[in-house]
C-alpha cells in the first residue's frame, strides 16, 4: 500500500522533479519524515507537526525541541499538501529558498538534533516534493470550479475573482503568490496556498482564526480599507465565498 501511496505521488510531480526522483528515495525520505531520532529528545519528528490529515497539526507554537504542548503562539503550522508543486518560499517569513535549506535548519534549529547527511536531506526533500495537493473533485486541472461545481462554489469563485478581491494575491492553481505580502495582521507574510485551506487552519501567520469564516470577514475589511472600497459583501455572500474556499 505505501508503495503504491508513493507511486500515486510520484505521477503528481513536474516531470524535471520526476527525472531526478527514485522510488526508493521517496520512501527512505517518508521514513525519516517520521523518525524521532532526528530531534534530540527522540520524542519529535517532522510528522508530529507534518502529520497525514492534511499535514499540519493544526497547532501554533514557538519551539520542537519537546513536543508541543498545542498553545496559541509563535507560528502555525504550515500544510505540506502540494509543497513540492507549489516550489514556494520557505518558512513564514517567505525568506528561505530551498526545502533542503528549511529541512536543515528545523532538524538542527527547531528540533536541536544532529547535523544532517546529505542523504538524509536528499530524501527528506524528496519526500517532501512528492507530496500532491488533496483532492478537489469540484476543480479542474487549471484549479477552476468545473460546470458540474455546486452553485455556490461558482458564485463564490465569481465573488473571490471580482469584487472580494482575493485574486490579487491567490491566484490558480496554486491560489498562492511568490513574495511576502502585510495584510495588518503583525508584518509581512508570506502568501499561504489556499488549496486545501479548509483542512489546514488555524488561519494567518499566527493561528488567530479557527474558521475560514472569521478569516474571510477579516480579509475583506483589510480590502476595503486598503482600497477604500464602498462595496459590502452580505452574509450570503461571504457563505458563497467560504464554500468556494472548502472547495478548494
Amino acid at each position: 500500500m505505501k508503495r503504491l501511496l508513493v507511486a500515486a505521488a510520484l505521477v503528481a510531480l513536474p516531470l524535471p522533479a520526476l527525472a531526478q526522483t527514485s522510488l526508493q528515495m521517496i520512501e527512505n525520505g517518508r521514513a525519516l519524515f517520521n523518525d524521532k531520532s532526528l530531534s534530540a529528545s527522540g520524542r519529535v519528528s517532522c510528522a508530529t507537526c507534518h502529520p497525514m490529515n492534511g499535514h499540519t497539526d493544526n497547532k501554533t507554537y514557538v519551539g520542537l525541541d519537546v513536543v508541543p504542548d498545542g498553545d496559541p503562539k509563535g507560528r502555525s503550522t504550515p500544510t505540506m499538501w502540494g509543497a513540492g508543486i507549489r516550489q514556494a518560499e520557505w518558512s513564514w517569513a517567505g525568506n528561505i529558498p530551498s526545502i533542503e535549506t528549511n529541512i536543515r535548519g528545523i532538524i538542527v534549529n527547531r528540533m536541536k538534533g544532529s547535523e544532517p547527511t546529505k542523504e538524509t536531506l536528499d530524501a527528506l526533500a524528496a519526500y517532501v516534493r512528492s507530496l500532491p495537493n488533496g483532492p478537489a473533485p469540484f476543480l479542474d486541472a487549471d484549479g477552476m470550479p468545473r460546470d458540474t461545481a455546486p452553485a455556490d462554489v461558482r458564485r463564490g469563485y465569481a465573488l473571490f475573482s471580482g469584487k472580494a478581491g482575493c485574486m490579487t494575491c491567490h491566484s490558480p492553481a496554486s491560489y498562492d503568490k511568490k513574495g511576502p505580502e502585510d495584510v495588518g495582521s503583525g508584518g509581512p507574510f508570506k502568501v499561504p496556498s489556499l488549496r486545501n485551506v479548509s483542512k489546514t487552519g488555524p488561519y494567518f501567520h499566527d493561528g488567530r482564526f479557527k474558521s475560514l469564516d472569521e478569516a474571510v470577514t477579516f480579509m475583506w475589511d483589510f480590502y476595503r480599507k486598503k482600497n477604500d472600497s464602498k462595496d459590502t459583501l452580505s452574509d450570503a455572500e461571504k457563505r458563497d465565498l467560504v464554500a468556494f474556499l472548502r472547495a478548494l
